[in-house]
C-alpha cells in the first residue's frame, strides 16, 4: 500500500499542529515500535554500528539502535513543523549556535560557501534556517516516487532557497550561484554515481566517496563549513554546529580529499552519534575483489 501526496501532506499538517516537544515524543514512540518489530532498517543500522562502533559491547551498541531508531522516528515527525510552521516560528526553533565564526570568515571572502551539512540530526531544518536569511541552493536526488519530489521540493523552497536536480545543469547553477557569491548546501555523505567518486576511509572501512564537493571548491574557490544541526535533549528545540574545513579538502589528490571528506563527517557525527542516519547503506558499494556488506 502507497501513500499519496494528498495523504502525505494531510499527515504533515497533523503532526505541525502538536507543539515541539509533543511531536518528537511522537517520533520517539514511532522509532520505539521500530525497535520492538524486526525490519530492515534495524538491520542495517545493526550492521553499521558493529562496522564503525567495534569497541563497542553488545549492550552500548543495542542502546544505540534504540536511540537511533527514537531519533529516525523525531526525523520524520519533525517535518510536519519545519514544513507547515510559518518563518519565525521555524527559524525560533535554533536556540543556540556555535562555531558561527568559521561562516562569518567564509562569507567574507566574498566568493559563495558551501555548506556541508552530513545526515545528522535535524538537516532539513539548516536548509529553511539558512534560506530565511539569505539566498541558498541545493541538489536534490529525484525520487523513487517521483510524485513526491514536487512535495519535498516545495517544502525546500517556502523561505526562498532553490533546488535543482543532480544534472549537469544544476551543478552548472551551483557554480553560477558561487561565483555570484552565494551559498549552497550539500549532503556529503551521500554515495554518488559511478565514476564520480573514490573509496575513502570512513570510520575505517572504504566507503565511495564523492568528489564533487573537493572539485567544486577547487573551481570556485568557496570555502566549506560543515554544519549540523542537533536535537537539544529536552526536544525543546535545536543546536547549529559550524566546523571549518581544512586545506587537505581541496586537496588536488581524490583520495586525500574524499579521505578528509569523510573525517569532516565523523567530525558532525560525533556531536550525538545516536541522532545520524545509520539506516542507510553507506557502505553498499564495495571495492573490487570485497564482500558485500548488506544482504
Amino acid at each position: 500500500m502507497t501513500t499519496s501526496p494528498k495523504i502525505a501532506k494531510a499527515l504533515l499538517y497533523l503532526l505541525s499542529l502538536l507543539p515541539l516537544r509533543a511531536n518528537l515524543k511522537l517520533g520517539a514512540v514511532v522509532g520505539h515500535l521500530c525497535y520492538l518489530l524486526p525490519n530492515r532498517h534495524s538491520r542495517t543500522i545493526e550492521h553499521n554500528l558493529a562496522l564503525c562502533y567495534p569497541d563497542m559491547d553488545d549492550q552500548e551498541r543495542r542502546q544505540l539502535l534504540r536511540n537511533n531508531l527514537a531519533e529516525t522516528g523525531k526525523n520524520l515527525t519533525e517535518l510536519g513543523p519545519f514544513w507547515c510552521w510559518d518563518k519565525n516560528k521555524v527559524t525560533s526553533l535554533v536556540c543556540s549556535q556555535s562555531g558561527t565564526e568559521h561562516l562569518t570568515r567564509a562569507l567574507s571572502q566574498n566568493k559563495g560557501v558551501i555548506i556541508a551539512a552530513p545526515h545528522t540530526g535535524a538537516w532539513e531544518l539548516i536548509g529553511l534556517k539558512f534560506t530565511a536569511d539569505r539566498p541558498m541552493h541545493f541538489l536534490y536526488r529525484p525520487g523513487r516516487k517521483s510524485t513526491f519530489d514536487s512535495l519535498i521540493i516545495n517544502a525546500r523552497e517556502r523561505f526562498g532557497g532553490k533546488c535543482y536536480p543532480i544534472t549537469r545543469r544544476g551543478l552548472s547553477a551551483l557554480v553560477r550561484a558561487l561565483k555570484r557569491g552565494e551559498v549552497i548546501g550539500i549532503l556529503p555523505d551521500q554515495e554518488p554515481a559511478d565514476e564520480h567518486g573514490v573509496f575513502a576511509p570512513f570510520f575505517g572501512h572504504p566507503a565511495y566517496t564523492m568528489t564533487f564537493v573537493s572539485n567544486l571548491a577547487q573551481k570556485t574557490g568557496a570555502p566549506i563549513v560543515f554544519a549540523a544541526m542537533q536535537r537539544q535533549q529536552d526536544n525543546a528545540g535545536y543546536h547549529l554546529h559550524f566546523f571549518p574545513s581544512d586545506e587537505a579538502l581541496v586537496s588536488t589528490n581524490p583520495l586525500t580529499a574524499a579521505s578528509a571528506l569523510n573525517h569532516h563527517v565523523e567530525q558532525c557525527i560525533a556531536v550525538a552519534p545516536d541522532q545520524y542516519m545509520w539506516n542507510y547503506k553507506r557502505f553498499k558499494k564495495t571495492p573490487p575483489g570485497s564482500e558485500k556488506r548488506y544482504q
